[in-house]
């Protein structure tokens, strides 16, 4: 029987679930407004609606975050105070990661489309035809969630899992935990680093000041060449490993004309959006990131019409604005408190110390072997908790490439470099956090998995980056 008290702390609850989602959807809405309208006094009351989901979000973040955020909270404060500020410009400080969190809020909604249409059971046909072998299950796999990690960011990592789980089981492989875990991740890491729907894309390209067309080509290539060496470094691991089990079709059906019917739309449908977006950033000079924060409900929405499932897109996106937005109180925590002070740094003058350290590294070690480091010192720091965002947000905006002798393309690219190990081997990096969730296996031992395959990304991208 259920005591009075536990009826007041479920309502206590329930109650902190329905103020942090709307203020959480407040916050992002007058983000959007903001930037099409951007007044001083909308910018004043952006910044309380900051503060207050700071707030809200240290009553129900994880125990790291909440350190990490008062940290941050604490030493940008001291740093100010010191410096000298009123109240009404250190309340301004705060907001300057919004742009992040409203990505993160509104991208998820183009599994919408996706659920409504029906595209899932799709994927499944992907393995219906002949798989030939237990890499060319791996080549599948790691498409598929290369394909989906390019438009339905983290979406895609329990996606991708549900569609091809039945297949992997029913192979003769060894351990199928290891096998499916790694293929998806490894596939899912590579595009967050040139596809324009990537959070960590969005804030290299908004601290560089760097255009996405410029680099967009050496970014896809890096993804791609990685891509092929991951399988031409499973084929090479399966041969060497001779298990001695026979090659195995999975079945004999041909995918329908379904099948090809779905993919093709889903493909037409991305490249729409990415011209969409490239477009509107070049007509209106939003930034990449708010052009695609902008486009991303209207784009699904209308997507669902074509579908005619028009009756299940508003119910979608109705709970997704009172209840999922409610679960990222990790986020609005941390990015909103680092955002607040890499403020402080600016304000304080502190970064022009960050500088001047990276500066004397830079003179000590060579531009180049400076450079190589920069992908490793994000992975470094995402090791004791870090985000790689969080990362790439306090040093880059603190960097002169100029005056460290590099380009802001090279500086881009290695940061965005350190965010694809970050993600492979990470362990407080939402993706390896989210597939231990799902096959229950801790998040250091999948990393443990992908080693190989990072230390191939890592000479390609090495490569790139000196060759800029």
């Amino acid at each position: 029987m259920i005591s009075l008290s536990d009826y007041e702390s479920l309502g206590m609850q329930h109650l902190l679930i329905r103020i942090k989602s709307t203020i959480f959807t407040l916050s992002v809405g007058l983000f959007l407004i903001f930037q099409l309208v951007p007044f001083a006094e909308l910018g004043v009351l952006l910044s309380i609606f900051s503060m207050i989901a700071i707030a809200l979000s240290l009553l129900s973040c994880t125990f790291f975050t909440r350190l990490m955020s008062i940290v941050f909270l604490f030493l940008g404060t001291l740093m100010v105070v010191r410096k000298g500020i009123d109240f009404s410009y250190y309340v301004q400080l705060y907001g300057d990661m919004l742009y992040l969190l409203a990505l993160f809020s509104i991208v998820p909604l183009l599994s919408l489309p996706i659920q409504a249409g029906g595209h899932r059971e799709a994927f499944k046909q992907l393995f219906q035809g002949r798989i030939h072998s237990s890499s060319h299950l791996y080549r599948t796999i790691t498409g598929l969630s290369y394909f989906l990690g390019s438009f339905l960011n983290m979406a895609a990592v329990p996606i991708t899992h549900a569609s091809v789980k039945s297949t992997v089981d029913a192979w003769p492989i060894e351990k199928p935990d290891r096998f499916l875990a790694g293929s998806i991740i490894q596939g899912y890491s590579l595009p967050i680093m040139w596809t324009p729907l990537s959070g960590i894309l969005g804030v290299v390209l908004h601290v560089t000041k760097v255009e996405w067309l410029h680099i967009f080509p050496i970014l896809l290539c890096i993804s791609l060449v990685s891509l092929g060496f991951n399988w031409i470094i499973f084929t090479l691991v399966e041969r060497v490993k001779q298990s001695g089990v026979a090659p195995k079709e999975t079945a004999a059906a041909e995918a329908s004309p379904l099948f090809y019917g779905k993919i093709s739309q889903i493909v037409l449908a991305i490249i729409l959006l990415l011209f969409l977006i490239v477009g509107t950033d070049a007509v209106f000079s939003l930034g990449l990131v708010v052009s695609v924060t902008l486009l991303t409900l209207p784009f699904a929405w209308i997507w669902c019409l074509l579908l005619r499932k028009n009756t299940e897109f508003l119910p979608g996106v109705k709970h997704h604005f009172t209840h999922k937005i409610a679960d990222m109180s990790d986020s609005f925590a941390i990015f909103l408190s680092a955002g607040f002070f890499v403020q402080a740094l600016h304000y304080s003058g502190q970064d022009r110390l960050v500088n001047q350290l990276f500066v004397q590294f830079s003179e000590l070690a060579g531009v180049q072997l400076f450079l190589i480091s920069l992908p490793f010192l994000t992975l470094l720091f995402s090791f004791i908790g870090m985000h790689p965002i969080v990362v790439v947000t306090l040093l880059a905006q603190s960097l002169k490439p100029d005056v460290l002798g590099i380009t802001p393309e090279q500086m881009a690219v290695a940061f965005l470099g350190g965010a694809v190990l970050t993600f492979y081997l990470g362990p407080f990096s939402g993706t390896l956090g989210l597939m231990s969730s799902i096959i229950n296996v801790r998040p250091m031992r999948i990393a443990g998995w992908s080693l190989l395959y990072a230390a191939a990304f890592s000479l390609v991208l090495t490569i790139s980056v000196l060759f800029i």
